[in-house]
């Protein structure tokens, strides 16, 4: 059923460029108080870093939870299975609400949302801090997730409805710098916290962090950020979310939670049970949408070959890039023995270039194009993997961290050219009135991509190290550079994608 505050079904408004394809697609007429969708209002340089604050946050509280994990487990006295539930919860509480929370600041105001998220990822990850035990640190940890979900998608939808041209580049540019960043930045703090006791236990500090961060964060939306919403009635697609979130629950819990447990019998059925949830879901929305009612996910969005195309690349590119990150921090850590500081901090190099190159390549956008900056980063990142692998293979136990550091600024430079241009692709002919919806979508699936891309690697690691008794340094180097040359192909394959794009 759908639920709305007036029986007359509204139609929702077109994302297919041009001519509406039908009367259903055609924008109808704001509905209640505050502003709706205009054409490109503008952000100023301190809108837009607030609006990219809420991805900041998010990003670098995960990041330095996932660095803490050890210590909370040694602290709080908490199981593998549990270790790993801090941080798998907040991914999951993040992922399935996701195209929600996009759709409710379309219909509600996206400020509203935003400060609503911000509000409770920040208590949430207050409560964390002060957890007794594992479990109230767990479920406050799922509730922080839950609240990023609200959120963080009004992040690129607040872009979309305010921007356009040169402006949307450059603003897009800051999105993919500000969420490759933030990754090395939370992990590197963590490390840094987890080095100084204080609160009592040093994982405290780094959810203390958390706190102050979005403390921050929600005073600065409250006084600089822009209240945008989509034009047409404020209607809610309740079944089609509930079978969303079945559907991405489906596939997320045996994803994050299959390997620690086994993969037991119902953790299969789930993943039989997830593309047929996904299909039905789909199902009910073209109902929807034909009918001239208002769904979750508006079908015409999948019209823009630009948007179909860069959901397979977003796949593609997530999924790697997760595999590396669990595998690096495996590797380096338990097999060579590194410190979490160290382990971070051959990252930054990385980083840094790739913070720089981003913001870069939003001048480039304009000039260049999209589809020439995304060939090119692909098949960049794809040559530097591939000789990182080898010096990795061939260096083994004896990994020199200079060397290893230096190539992967390389891998960097080409993940640049894929991540901002890729979502600048996707939203050039999304229209201010589905940006929160087509927000959602491309952010669940990056979250999803991530963890099957961990699953996938946990899984083949484990398997891999059955077979020896005594795992040495040089299995696990072995399993990283096989990661690197896997991630190596799917650059390519992204490449290949990349093409099939419109020439903008």
């Amino acid at each position: 059923m759908t639920t709305s505050s007036s029986s007359a079904p509204r139609p929702h408004p077109s994302v297919r460029p041009g001519a509406p394809h039908r009367e259903s697609d055609r924008a109808a007429p704001p509905s209640g108080p505050g502003p709706a969708d205009r054409p490109a209002p503008g952000l100023g340089t301190a809108r837009l870093l607030t609006t990219l604050s809420a991805l900041l946050v998010s990003v670098v509280g995960f990041a330095a939870a996932g660095i803490a994990v050890p210590d909370i487990g040694a602290s709080l006295g908490a199981t593998a299975g549990e270790q790993s539930l801090v941080v798998s919860v907040y991914a999951l509480g993040f992922a399935v609400p996701m195209v929600l929370g996009g759709r409710l600041g379309d219909l509600y105001g996206r400020r509203r949302l935003f400060l609503l998220g911000m509000a409770g990822f920040t208590l949430f990850s207050l409560a964390s801090a002060l957890a007794p035990g594992i479990t109230v640190l767990i479920a406050a940890r799922a509730l922080a997730g839950i609240s990023a979900a609200a959120m963080v998608p009004q992040v690129l939808a607040t872009i979309t409805a305010s921007t356009q041209g040169p402006e949307r580049a450059r603003a897009v540019a800051l999105f993919g710098a500000t969420a490759g960043g933030a990754t090395a930045i939370g992990q590197v703090l963590g490390g840094v916290l987890l080095s100084v006791p204080l609160l009592g236990a040093p994982w405290r500090s780094v959810f203390a962090m958390s706190v102050l961060m979005g403390a921050l964060a929600f005073v600065a939306a409250l006084r600089r950020l822009p209240d945008t919403r989509a034009s047409g009635h404020r209607s809610l697609d309740l079944t089609g979310t509930s079978l969303l979130g079945l559907a991405l629950l489906a596939l997320m819990v045996p994803v994050s939670q299959g390997g620690a447990l086994g993969w037991p019998v119902w953790c299969w059925a789930l993943l039989g049970a997830s593309p047929v949830l996904f299909a039905v879901f789909w199902r009910w929305q073209v109902r929807l949408h034909r009918s001239d009612r208002v769904p979750l996910v508006p079908p015409p969005l999948f019209r823009l070959g630009s948007y179909r195309v860069g959901l397979v690349m977003a796949l593609l590119l997530q999924s790697a890039f997760g595999a590396f990150t669990f595998l690096y921090a495996i590797a380096t850590q338990t097999g060579l023995g590194w410190s979490p500081m160290r382990a971070a901090l051959v990252l930054v190099p990385f980083s840094l270039c790739f913070l720089a190159v981003s913001i870069g390549s939003g001048k480039l956008a304009p000039r260049a194009g999209f589809r020439r900056l995304l060939v090119v980063g692909g098949v960049v990142q794809a040559a530097f993997l591939s000789v990182t692998a080898g010096s990795v293979l061939l260096q083994g136990a004896g990994l020199r961290v200079g060397t290893f550091a230096v190539l992967l600024v390389g891998a960097g430079v080409g993940q640049a050219f894929m991540f901002g241009p890729l979502v600048g692709a996707m939203i050039a002919e999304v229209p201010p009135a589905a940006a929160g919806a087509a927000s959602g979508v491309l952010q669940t699936t990056q979250q999803a991509a991530m963890g099957l891309g961990v699953a996938v690697a946990g899984g083949l690691l484990g398997a891999a190290l059955a077979s020896s008794a005594a795992p040495t340094a040089q299995d696990y180097t072995g399993a990283l550079a096989v990661c690197m040359l896997v991630q190596a192909a799917f650059a390519l394959v992204f490449a290949v994608c990349a093409l099939a794009l419109p020439r903008r």
